[in-house]
């Protein structure tokens, strides 16, 4: 009976087991296929499938390409910022654009203080100067005759003048920093157009003038006066364009068989209304109290404050103003740290500006002084002149995509190789040999004078 009973349990239980066990088996077989192909969790209201994903991708895109763009457009703001401030100087003023160049000059600054703070700088412009290949026809050797015994008196018999010219003497610099960089201060001939070893016709050095900036550096470059001519060319756009004067843009192609410089002019027309006369054109008319460089027919350099140390003469081929002395009689102008009445157009201090600046001086025995440098101020680039010779000395153009001082090389065909002064210039030196809209100078080899 027990037995039974016991079976007839066995037999009750096995439907309830065999039920579980195809349960479980279902489950299983329920999970395994869940797993391959899972069911999409529950949405919140309102929320569409991938949306957060989609704009999460979206954005990260839209800010890859703003890097990018940005990337890009630094990299060609030299080229961008002309036309750019030339835009806004239609819609929002002269005023407003002036001011904005302020904050952007502002920001540039810090954020170079910021570089060179953790990530050092170049502090000498010529560091990654190559030497350029050229062609220098030697002139026939001077042929001196002197007869021993001749009669003529002690003083007269061998000087310095039968011999030949003197050489260029170097102007004394000085250092503003206590401890100079290697090559600071100190004048070479190396790889300048045309020097010999018998002559030298060129020299450079650099200074830099902002110990709150060590990265800021003023190339300088030295230039024989005796030897070269100076010629100004007003161009197709400024100074005189908006009076409806407008210059030739150009080097004549007859002086590239002996051209050596050629560096940039000073602000536009509108820009202070400063005065040029070159190519037998009035550009601006000429205005007493201005930096005034001025070139005689017969090569003469004469700087200074017009209406003050000379004015027009008949023999003057050009002259070009620009703002005012930036040295003075051997020192530093006590106005370069005017405000802009005195070096502008509009009432933001541009004196201030920290930013590309230009400047062309004379030394006490008058040999050409040409300048230029990155992050300066008008007394910055005053004392850099200063301490590289400068008797008297004006400021030119401003700002990274307007100053280049192009150096031109003679090869042996007759054409001539053109290359930047110093590396860091933003401008193509090859620019000179086009048309230019803005006006600018250039020296060419004149030795009529070179006794």
């Amino acid at each position: 009976m027990l037995r039974r009973i016991g079976l007839r349990r066995a037999e009750l239980l096995q439907p309830v087991a065999a039920e579980a066990h195809a349960t479980a088996i279902q489950a299983t077989s329920s999970d395994l296929e869940d797993l391959a192909h899972p069911t999409p969790a529950p949405e919140e209201p309102g929320a569409s499938p991938g949306r957060r994903f989609t704009w999460k991708r979206a954005i990260l895109a839209l800010a890859i390409i703003a890097v990018l763009g940005a990337g890009a457009a630094f990299s060609q703001k030299d080229k961008i910022a002309p036309e750019a401030a030339d835009f806004l100087r239609g819609v929002i003023g002269d005023e407003n654009t002036a001011r904005l160049e302020g904050w952007v000059f502002e920001v540039e600054d810090r954020a170079h203080k910021v570089k060179y703070r953790f990530l050092g700088g170049e502090e000498n412009p010529f560091d990654t100067k190559e030497l350029q290949v050229q062609f220098v026809p030697h002139a026939p050797a001077k042929e001196i005759v002197y007869l021993a015994g001749s009669g003529r008196e002690a003083g007269q018999a061998l000087t310095a003048e039968a011999l030949g010219p003197l050489r260029m003497q170097f102007p004394v610099t000085q250092l503003i920093f206590a401890e100079g960089q290697p090559g600071e201060g100190e004048w070479s001939t190396t790889g300048l157009p045309r020097n010999t070893p018998a002559e030298t016709l060129m020299a450079k050095t650099f200074i830099r003038p902002d110990k709150s900036r060590p990265y800021a550096s003023v190339g300088v470059l030295l230039v024989d006066q005796r030897r070269v001519q100076l010629k100004m060319v007003g161009g197709t756009l400024e100074p005189g364009g908006d009076r409806g004067v407008r210059g030739p843009g150009t080097i004549p192609k007859e002086d590239y068989k002996s051209l050596l410089v050629a560096f940039n002019g000073g602000f536009k027309g509108p820009h202070g209304s400063y005065g040029m006369v070159a190519n037998g054109k009035e550009y601006m008319r000429m205005r007493n109290g201005l930096a005034t460089i001025c070139v005689a027919k017969d090569g003469r350099i004469k700087m200074g404050e017009y209406g003050r140390d000379f004015t027009w003469e008949e023999s003057f081929e050009a002259c070009r103003q620009n703002v005012i002395l930036l040295v003075d009689g051997g020192q530093v102008s006590k106005r370069t740290t005017e405000g802009n009445d005195t070096w502008g157009y509009v009432n933001v201090n541009s004196s201030e500006f920290i930013t590309w600046r230009s400047a062309v001086g004379i030394t006490k025995d008058g040999n050409l002084l040409i300048a230029a440098g990155n992050s300066l101020s008008a007394d910055t680039l005053a004392k850099a002149l200063h301490a590289a010779g400068a008797y008297m000395a004006m400021q030119l153009d401003i700002n990274g995509p307007y100053i280049c001082t192009g150096l031109f090389y003679p090869q042996p065909d007759g054409s001539v190789k053109a290359e930047k002064f110093m590396d860091s210039m933003s401008p193509s030196a090859s620019n000179f040999l086009g048309t230019r809209e803005r006006d600018f100078f250039y020296l060419t080899l004149d030795e009529s004078r070179y006794r």
